[in-house]
């Protein structure tokens, strides 16, 4: 049975040793040590008049994946943890979570990998407000939270060494973002985590320069490639 440590809250544990049910229920309780409200903050996007009248405008705009609740939302920190185990990452890289939601993976590179740089973009301002509270209060200062609309045609992605992406927006939202992550390939090798079904699919059906040139590692809930 995976048990919270407050002295070792994000373990490092192989993949298996641990049911996924077990992880979910493990990251409530970290999400609750840390302080990160979720629960308030969901409601209020659900109820936030401004996202409804977007989608009623624009039918086009990304998905707020508001209503969901957190464990579907977001990655279990024992996940971010293997996942991070799995990268060679070295002072002075950085790592970009697009779509970072509540900040998970900042608070554990912030305390395991004080000299890796973290950017995490999030669209929707609650979830940007909550990240930033709350990593302020454990002050990690290689980390921050940006609000920022990856869909945006005006937006550029910044050139880092690996990126994170977890099913964000939507899929032409996934599928913008993997161009930019194209243009910077031309540039420099980087690595990209996918997570969830549309991320993983786009990359293995669109983009052979991300999963044919190098063999990707495939694990249960994402997969590793290298440009």
């Amino acid at each position: 049975m995976l048990q919270f440590n407050p002295q070792d809250p994000f373990p490092l544990l192989h993949e298996g040793s641990y049911t996924y049910d077990e992880a979910k229920f493990h990251a409530a309780q970290v999400d609750d040590w840390l302080g990160i409200d979720t629960k308030t903050v969901e409601q209020k996007v659900i109820l936030n008049q401004k996202y409804l009248n977007e989608k009623k405008q624009h039918p086009f705009m990304p998905e707020y994946w508001s209503g969901l609740s957190t464990p579907t939302l977001q990655t279990p920190y024992t996940e971010i943890r293997l996942i991070l185990s799995h990268l060679n990452l070295q002072a002075g890289q950085t790592l970009v979570d697009l779509g970072s939601g509540f900040g998970r993976m900042g608070h554990v590179i912030g305390r395991h990998y004080q000299k890796v740089n973290f950017i995490g973009y999030e669209y929707v301002e609650e979830r940007v407000q909550e990240s930033q509270r709350c990593l302020s209060i454990h002050y990690y200062p290689n980390v921050k939270i940006e609000k920022t609309d990856l869909s945006a045609n005006a937006f550029s992605l910044v050139s880092a060494d690996y990126y994170f992406m977890y099913d964000f927006g939507s899929r032409k939202a996934i599928e913008k973002t993997l161009e930019d992550l194209r243009r910077i390939a031309k540039t420099r090798n980087i690595t990209v985590i996918g997570r969830g079904r549309n991320s993983r699919d786009l990359i293995e059906r669109q983009h052979p320069w991300l999963s044919q040139v190098h063999l990707p590692q495939h694990y249960t809930q994402y997969s590793i490639y290298y440009s």
